[in-house]
C-alpha cells in the first residue's frame, strides 16, 4: 500500500532524497555544489556515496519536488532548486517519528571483537590507532564548531557538538583500553 503522505509521488523517498531537499532548502545548487556542502557538513556524520548526489536531483525533478535549470552552452551545468512540493515533503519527513536505532559501523570495534585471533602487538597498535583517529576527529569537529558558531544556525552547531561528544567518548574508551593493556604487560 502506498504511503499516504507521498501524495502521488512515483517512488518512496530515501535519506539521500532528504539530504538533497534539505540542502536545496538553503540555496539552489548544482550536484557538484551539493557534494561540496555535504562533504563539509553532514558528511561528518552521515556517510554515503557522493555519486548519489549526482543522480538524486534528477530523480527529484521527475518526482516534481525540484526544478532544474540547464545552462545554455559551455558545460550545460544543471542547477537545482527546491519546489513547494519538495519543501512539503521535507516538512513531512521532519515531522515523522525517528525511532530507528543508531547504526555503528566501526572497523576498530570489528577488529577488537576478533582480536583473540591476532597477536598482542596487533591489539596494542589497534588501540593506539583508534585512539589517535578519534582524537583527531574530535579536534577537527571542535575546529569546525568554532568556525560555524558565528554563522550557522543553532541546529547545525548542535549536530557538530554531538559529534564532538561522541568522538571524545570513543577516544576515552580507547585511552582506557590502552591503560588496561599497559597494566597487563607481561
Amino acid at each position: 500500500m502506498p504511503d499516504p503522505k507521498s501524495r502521488g509521488r512515483r517512488r518512496k523517498l530515501n535519506a539521500t532524497s532528504y539530504v538533497v531537499l534539505g540542502m536545496l532548502s538553503y540555496s539552489p545548487a548544482t550536484s557538484y555544489d551539493l557534494k561540496q556542502w555535504v562533504a563539509n557538513t553532514i558528511g561528518n556524520f552521515w556517510a554515503f556515496a557522493h555519486s548519489q548526489l549526482y543522480d538524486e536531483p534528477a530523480r527529484l525533478v521527475a518526482d516534481g519536488l525540484v526544478s532544474e535549470t540547464v545552462e545554455e552552452g559551455g558545460r550545460r551545468k544543471r542547477t537545482y532548486e527546491i519546489l513547494p512540493a519538495g519543501r512539503e515533503a521535507l516538512r513531512e519527513w521532519l515531522a515523522d517519528t525517528t525511532a530507528d536505532q543508531t547504526e555503528v559501523r566501526d572497523l576498530g570495534l570489528l577488529k577488537l571483537f576478533f582480536a583473540n585471533f591476532g597477536g598482542r602487538e596487533d591489539l596494542v597498535r589497534l588501540a593506539h590507532d583508534r585512539h589517535r583517529s578519534h582524537k583527531a576527529r574530535a579536534d577537527s569537529y571542535a575546529e569546525q564548531r568554532d568556525e560555524l558558531v558565528d554563522y550557522a544556525d543553532r541546529w547545525q552547531v548542535k549536530t557538530i557538538e554531538l559529534g564532538i561528544r561522541y568522538e571524545r567518548c570513543v577516544e576515552q574508551f580507547w585511552a582506557d583500553f590502552i591503560a588496561e593493556l599497559e597494566e597487563e604487560q607481561p
